[in-house]
């Protein structure tokens, strides 16, 4: 990636969580780790629904969104595990708190399901910084964890809108459709976040932020704060492994799979 690329992904990801209204210390410590920047990605194969995209688009296909997709689900479902784990050894964590996480888990677990159903994920091992969850060991910071999900989650909404344009560019008119309902989810997710943190008011967008126009540049941002995608990353941490068969569920939620 060149200094320029590097910048780039620094602002995109800079812009992304001040539309977040993520604190500024927790913004200052993924830009930092974003100057310092990540391991690269390993290749991946991915299979697309109906076929390859046109070879013109690039990074922007739906097989380079879908590993993307695949990916960053199975990372999401880790990082959710770790935290229900942790909530688990701190009493003190709030009922209602640790009922948003428990959804959370469910959606985010089901997201899994449909994206493994058409594509693969570059890698299913993730180095997670210490920072995420406020510590290391069995330490929990509650109001850090929740600004690094406010960030992670406006992330993941940029990215099922890059899903939208991809499949409808594609005439994927289903595909989607399911982009959008998956970035629906995401948003509610940004939402109890911003409320766990405190944002006020937590529905404080008109518009999603779509800062990011390709699906390796939310992969980058990631990266370049401090994940570590098969590798392990520039900040304190531990490699997490998604499980098979994964965690299950705590709790039951409606629509489960795409309309």
């Amino acid at each position: 990636m060149s200094d320029h690329d590097d910048s780039h992904t620094v602002q995109t990801l800079d812009g992304a969580l001040r539309g977040a209204e993520v604190g500024g210390r927790t913004r200052r410590w993924l830009l930092e780790r974003a100057a310092v920047g990540a391991a690269g990605v390993a290749a991946g194969a991915a299979r697309a629904p109906g076929g390859s995209a046109a070879a013109s688009n690039g990074g922007n296909s739906v097989p380079a969104f879908g590993r993307v997709a695949m990916t960053t689900e199975a990372l999401t479902v880790v990082l959710l595990t770790e935290l229900l784990r942790l909530v688990d050894r701190h009493p003190e964590v709030p009922a209602a708190a640790k009922a948003v996480i428990e959804g959370a888990y469910t959606a985010e677990v089901d997201h899994l399901r449909f994206t493994s159903e058409n594509w693969r994920p570059t890698t299913t091992t993730f180095w997670i910084p210490d920072g995420i969850f406020g510590g290391s060991g069995d330490a929990l910071d509650l109001a850090a964890f929740g600004q690094v999900l406010l960030a992670s989650e406006t992330l993941f909404v940029n990215l099922y809108l890059i899903g939208v344009t991809v499949f409808a560019r594609e005439s994927k008119e289903t595909f989607a459709r399911y982009a959008a309902e998956l970035a629906g989810c995401e948003a509610e997710h940004r939402v109890l976040a911003a409320s766990l943190v405190g944002v006020t008011p937590p529905d404080d967008v008109g518009f999603e932020v779509y800062s990011i126009d390709r699906p390796d540049g939310i992969q980058q941002a990631l990266e370049q704060a401090g994940v570590g995608f098969g590798a392990q990353g520039a900040a304190p941490g531990a490699f997490y492994t998604l499980t098979d068969p994964v965690m299950t569920p705590p709790v039951q939620i409606r629509s489960n799979s795409p309309a």
